[in-house]
């Protein structure tokens, strides 16, 4: 083994790494579009107007599912980085 190879655990610990900021950012994400339902729900009670009730829940949506989207992609894209990684 040359000075300059790395072990074999390296890329598992890295995708490891990659995979723990990346969660860990999904549900900083995430918590801002549970916010925003408790904040319709709040906002419901007090009678405020059904459209903005339905506008702050699309927001809500949207935030959710563009952060699990790229959370997906992230995740997929870590694991090839990888696996090619592994098989150098």
């Amino acid at each position: 083994m040359s000075s300059l190879s790395k072990p074999w655990w390296s890329p598992i610990v890295h995708f490891l790494a990659q995979t723990v900021v990346g969660t860990m950012i999904f549900v900083i994400i995430a918590g801002a579009s549970v916010s925003l339902s408790l904040l319709v729900h709040y906002l419901e009670s007090l009678n405020v107007s059904a459209f903005s009730i339905t506008v702050i829940t699309a927001v809500e949506y949207v935030i959710l599912i563009f952060d699990a989207t790229l959370f997906v992609v992230d995740l997929f894209i870590t694991g090839i980085k990888a696996v090619k990684e592994m098989l150098k």
